[in-house]
């Protein structure tokens, strides 16, 4: 039913955003991890998914097309509501839960609140061939460089102490400063100097 809004961004926190539309204020829950994105933006260009329930109605927004597609593909999962999939998405980039279910690391989709080891290996069961069809649209990120390597330095990471948010951000911006593969050490030791 809605595709997308664009409007005055009124109120925002790490979960939702409040965006004016010609005087129509939609409150659209959000993942944590667009929240620093939209902060610093007086309009919000989101696509949308509308969750209907027998009490209420739902708007969740995302930055992209492909936030949103993992995010539905998430609700496909047999018990996880769109709570869970929007904390999900709110811990993981969209990069890092391809690259988990992709690889059958449910260590990393574990560190998300809430979400335990059985948990995490029904979403990877469930999601693993849906997931390899979004492949190609992966294939021009920075994340297809070597897969194993990437979710092993979040994991150190993740284990020297540093949150998963963070710690995906780290990588991440040690991975756009590197031109070739790194070995695992080196991407740890560059990730740490983004910190």
């Amino acid at each position: 039913m809605f595709e997308y809004i664009k409007g005055k961004i009124i109120e925002i926190d790490p979960n939702k955003v409040v965006v004016d539309v010609n005087g129509i204020g939609y409150k659209i829950f959000i993942p944590s991890s667009i929240y620093s994105d939209l902060l610093s933006k007086q309009e919000a260009f989101l696509h949308l998914s509308y969750i209907v329930k027998e009490d209420s109605h739902t708007l969740y927004g995302f930055l992209t097309k492909l936030q949103r597609e993992i995010f539905d593909l998430l609700l496909s999962v047999s018990g996880v509501g769109a709570k869970t999939a929007i904390l999900l998405l709110g811990s993981l980039d969209i990069e890092n839960l391809h690259l988990a279910v992709v690889n059958n690391d449910t260590k990393l989709i574990s560190t998300v609140p809430g979400i335990g080891k059985k948990t995490a290996e029904r979403l990877i069961v469930e999601l693993k061939d849906k997931f390899k069809n979004l492949g190609k649209k992966f294939a021009n990120t920075s994340f297809a460089k070597n897969n194993f390597t990437i979710t092993d330095a979040i994991g150190a990471l993740i284990n020297l102490g540093y949150s998963t948010n963070i710690a995906q951000r780290a990588v991440n911006e040690a991975i756009k400063k590197a031109n070739d593969k790194l070995p695992i050490g080196d991407l740890i030791t560059l990730a740490l100097k983004n910190i």
